[in-house]
């Protein structure tokens, strides 16, 4: 253990013991945020003199007194309280929102939209094929699944 350690030790030693001046205390709580050896030197200082260090008489008592404390003030939300007088409107609902993106997804499948999204020629031609459309092929999949099931 070289010389600064030593000096640490002896100096978290007695920040610990509640010894030193207001000043001295204040340093080593600022050297204990911006440097992580110090805090592993103190945390290994409180657990070797922790039979020495009074116990607490009421652990419950003492967490009551904290959160009874004048200057803690519970969290506050900032957002404003919604006026419940008030219903939401129809438009409001998330569930509209999510019908009307639901409708236009629908449409665009059934028009061939998606269809004009995969390459292509330069031309911007998209050639016809024998093949269905992709929004055909889903079409016939999910009628197909919806007979099958409503069959039953």
């Amino acid at each position: 253990m070289n010389a600064k350690d030593y000096e640490l030790r002896m100096l978290t030693e007695r920040y610990v013991r509640g010894d030193g001046s207001p000043e001295e205390r204040s340093s080593y709580e600022e050297l204990m945020l911006t440097d992580d050896g110090v805090l592993e030197i103190y945390m290994q200082v409180l657990s070797e003199l922790d039979a020495e260090l009074p116990g607490m008489a009421d652990p419950e008592a003492f967490a009551e007194q904290v959160v009874e404390h004048e200057q803690i003030k519970p969290y506050t939300s900032k957002a404003p309280l919604r006026n419940q007088e008030r219903p939401k409107r129809w438009y409001e609902r998330a569930i509209v929102h999510y019908a009307i993106a639901a409708s236009i997804t629908m449409l665009f499948l059934f028009t061939g939209a998606f269809d004009r999204l995969l390459p292509s020629e330069i031309s911007g031609q998209v050639p016809l094929s024998d093949t269905p459309s992709y929004s055909e092929q889903w079409v016939e999949k999910t009628t197909g699944w919806l007979d099958r099931l409503l069959s039953r």
